[in-house]
């Protein structure tokens, strides 16, 4: 199943929406493994216990504003460095966060270059969004 992962925030425009930049990956590990890790409590606690908590903002079709739990720009850009951070260090939190998305990897490349690369597109989306004037947004992912 393919995804599509966007930057959202309220009062985000068309032309925003349609220049931001993508994952260099293909979005669908990534937002296949949020999908995933919603009814994974184990993950959802790693992740959080990795200070990386503001990689769980999500979103999708059919949820309105008020369903969102909002990340600043700056938050998610650090989570996703945070979380990078664990991973190269071999932070032991992280192996059911990775066991968790290889469910749904491209197997293009190794399952840690794979997760790393979406974390660093996550980061250079959050720096976009934040140059954008966003002051809280979410990763939107539709199928």
């Amino acid at each position: 199943m393919g995804a599509s992962i966007v930057a959202y925030w309220p009062g985000i425009t068309a032309e925003q929406d349609h220049s931001q930049p993508g994952f260099a990956n293909d979005d669908r590990a990534w937002g296949n493994w949020m999908a995933e890790r919603e009814d994974d409590v184990a993950v959802l606690q790693a992740v959080a216990d990795l200070g990386a908590s503001a990689l769980l903002t999500a979103k999708t079709d059919g949820w309105a504003d008020d369903d969102v739990t909002w990340a600043t720009p700056r938050e998610l850009a650090q989570a996703a460095l945070a979380l990078r951070r664990a991973v190269e260090h071999h932070h032991p939190a992280v192996g059911c966060i990775l066991a968790s998305y290889a469910r749904n990897a491209n197997g293009v490349y190794p399952l840690v270059d794979e997760f790393l690369m979406d974390l660093d597109d996550i980061a250079a989306l959050a720096a976009w969004a934040e140059r954008e004037g966003a002051v809280r947004m979410t990763l939107e992912v539709n199928w």
